[in-house]
């Protein structure tokens, strides 16, 4: 009688653990402080940085939408890749090679020149929003 009281309380407890686990946020690894690590081995400048942080922080968002609209991790883990990919696109070619010794894929050299065209776009909505103003204070 006691073994069958022990098994019934044995797997009440483990019914109870296993609720409590679905019941709490899950728990998912998160590797891009490990790969920023890596990055910054390649001496980034002060704007890499900001922009590998500003993906970073991008990725961590995607990953509190996915778990609290019920996408799951494979939504956020997917995104994963396009933080790597994005980070990676804030190297200069020297800095590539050295990171990854080889020399850029042709989507690879795409994604770099997108970084580069959004940066200088914004550079001109910044030049833009200060004549805008210097205009109007001329007023």
């Amino acid at each position: 009688m006691s073994k069958k009281l022990m098994a019934l309380a044995t797997a009440t407890l483990l019914f109870g653990l296993a609720h409590a686990a679905d019941a709490a946020a899950p728990f998912c690894w998160d590797q891009t402080d490990q790969f920023i690590k890596q990055l910054k081995k390649v001496d980034l400048t002060v704007a890499q940085l900001q922009d590998v942080f500003e993906y970073q922080a991008e990725h961590r968002q995607v990953m509190q939408v996915a778990h609290a609209e019920g996408l799951g991790c494979r939504h956020h883990e997917d995104h994963e890749l396009d933080f790597q990919k994005s980070s990676i696109g804030v190297l200069t070619d020297e800095q590539f090679k050295e990171f990854t010794g080889r020399e850029r894929t042709e989507i690879e050299t795409l994604r770099r020149e997108n970084y580069l065209l959004k940066k200088e776009l914004e550079a001109l909505k910044r030049e833009l929003a200060a004549l805008r103003a210097e205009a109007a204070a001329a007023k």
